[in-house]
């Protein structure tokens, strides 16, 4: 509330602490670091990414069953996938997994 009503400046330090945001970076890594998420994002199961993302949007909106419902539709969506099929046959052969968004 005194963030909202009286605009003061917050260190990233007190804003982690505070639990306003993910994570903070040291200017000098930052670059890399994004580009190391950014990376991660866009070689990973994006079809379970994308439906992770709307389980959570529609979280408010839902109340505990509804939510529920929605969240278990999504697994089978994504248990039914080439990129989960891929994900569990790169476990089995130990090897980094190659997702194709499928």
């Amino acid at each position: 509330m005194g963030a909202a009503l009286f605009g003061e400046k917050i260190s990233a330090r007190d804003a982690d602490a505070w639990g306003m945001i993910w994570e903070a970076v040291p200017d000098a890594e930052f670059e890399a670091h994004w580009q190391a998420r950014a990376a991660y994002l866009a070689n990973g199961p994006t079809v379970a990414f994308s439906r992770i993302k709307t389980a959570i949007r529609e979280n408010w909106g839902n109340d505990l069953q509804a939510q529920l419902d929605h969240e278990g539709k999504a697994q089978g969506v994504c248990g039914g996938s080439r990129d989960f099929k891929e994900g569990v046959l790169a476990f089995l052969e130990k090897r980094n997994p190659r997702y194709e968004g499928r």
